[in-house]
């Protein structure tokens, strides 16, 4: 009886203290990433000043963001396996000590060269970032809380963005834009000496054994409809059987992938809603020059947009887990549908009257951000853990780099179009960009249901 009870007690503290190191680590990423976030976005706070100050206009800016694209492309090819390989601590660390030099190095550039050399090479660091934080919530966290844990950690990146937007719009009117990038520099720098002694690769290097709450992944072969029910929540437990790519190599993975239609859907998903996430880069630019807003206010008006993203990203994983079947796909296309009416309203303000034209474009971009965030962060970051198994650092990072590619174009021909075209035609083309995202990321995760009820079924066939 006493074994018993100290074995008892021996569980609960370990299970106890898996918590709390679970937490610690969630703050560790949620802090890193955010600030990775902060160096990404000092460019695109700072942009309005730079352009009144003249190093900049709106078509170099495109370029420049263009740089910004093709660092993160690179930089995802490199980090994704890297992840894989390093594991995520390692990969998250040397993600933040590159970023934050880099913008160090862009504050004292005088030339469009060295502007792109030093956000490329910072982009190609930040890319490290979600593979890293990919191989970690695969370690930590158990799969049916996939959809909570990855809503947490994505608002972190739109907590980097709002302080980029509103501490740097306010820093501006005391400081140049070059003592702006210095801070976020020295942001990152603080944040690095934290994650070196608090984030973790795994339970183990803490003293610690895998909980048995594991177990609760299991699906009940004497209940059917509970396993038909629950999708990816209660399909794969990782002490049931090992994943289809554990013992393949990264080149079998990648014909593997190759042969997936779920794959090249959720790819072409992220294409299209990459291009309307990197509206982002332009929103200070466009309230400025649309509502005669100053550089400042711009920046921080333009905050409403991650704000949007923020808020919606609280509580929509937890309902993403709770939300099952074919009502799943209906909220994010209802979610979707909506974003491409927020776009028509921006794309017609000029319908609207001139006195509430910018209260009518504030809270149009946060409903935008609001109803596009779910869709661009859940379905791909939990698809990728499922399927991507011990790949998941390089399958992340492939569907990233299709995004990042189509945000290269975007940004390039994106500064053009408004500099030459004004920002009506930019924004029709956005609309028929918003529209197209919602047809592929409705028909992949409709396919992604009928798959994984289809295998949920064999599951329960099998001996």
């Amino acid at each position: 009886m006493i074994k018993m009870n100290s074995t008892r007690d021996a569980s609960a503290s370990n299970a106890a203290s898996y918590l709390r190191w679970q937490v610690i680590i969630l703050l560790s990423m949620y802090l890193g990433y955010a600030a990775l976030m902060v160096c990404r976005n000092t460019l695109i706070a700072t942009s309005a000043t730079m352009i009144e100050s003249g190093s900049l206009d709106k078509e170099s800016f495109g370029h420049l963001m263009s740089w910004h694209s093709a660092g993160a492309i690179a930089g995802k090819l490199v980090t994704g396996p890297g992840a894989d390989l390093l594991g995520g601590r390692r990969m998250f660390l040397i993600a933040l000590a590159i970023t934050g030099s880099a913008n160090i190095g862009f504050a004292f550039c005088t030339s469009f060269f060295g502007f792109a050399a030093f956000n490329f090479i910072g982009q190609f660091a930040k890319a490290g970032g979600w593979p890293a934080m990919t191989k970690l919530v695969g370690t930590w966290y158990p799969e049916k809380t996939y959809g909570r844990v990855w809503s947490v950690i994505s608002t972190s990146s739109r907590v980097g963005t709002i302080v980029a937007a509103i501490c740097f719009g306010f820093l501006l009117t005391y400081l140049p834009w070059r003592g702006v990038f210095v801070l976020s520099a020295a942001f990152a720098a603080m944040v690095f000496v934290c994650l070196f002694f608090y984030l973790k690769d795994r339970p183990d290097q803490v003293g610690l054994e895998m909980p048995p709450l594991e177990s609760s992944n299991q699906p009940n072969p004497q209940d059917r409809s509970d396993v038909e029910s629950d999708g990816y929540d209660e399909l794969e437990s990782k002490s049931e059987k090992p994943h289809p790519l554990e013992s393949k190599t990264i080149t079998q993975a990648c014909v593997f992938f190759l042969r997936s239609w779920r794959c090249w859907l959720i790819c072409l998903s992220i294409v299209f809603l990459t291009i309307v996430m990197d509206f982002l880069t332009f929103i200070p630019i466009y309230l400025a020059e649309t509502l005669g807003l100053s550089a400042g206010d711009a920046s921080m008006a333009g905050s409403c947009f991650p704000v949007g993203m923020f808020v919606s990203l609280l509580f929509s994983g937890y309902l993403y887990d709770r939300v099952k079947n074919l009502s799943r796909v209906v909220l994010i296309a209802s979610l979707l549908t909506l974003s491409c009416m927020c776009v028509v309203s921006l794309w017609r303000l000029d319908l609207f009257p001139s006195n509430v034209q910018t209260t009518t474009a504030i809270v149009t971009l946060f409903l935008l951000g609001f109803t596009i965030s779910p869709a661009y962060y859940i379905p791909m970051s939990i698809f990728s853990v499922s399927f991507g198994g011990r790949h998941s650092g390089f399958l992340v990072s492939v569907i990233d780099i299709f995004g990042y590619a189509a945000a290269l174009l975007f940004n390039y021909f994106g500064g053009s179009i408004a500099q030459d075209y004004g920002w009506s035609t930019f924004l029709a083309g956005l609309l028929g960009i918003t529209i197209s995202a919602n047809l592929c990321m409705t028909a992949f995760l409709a396919m992604d249901w009928r798959a994984t009820k289809f295998a949920a079924a064999q599951a329960l066939e099998s001996p």
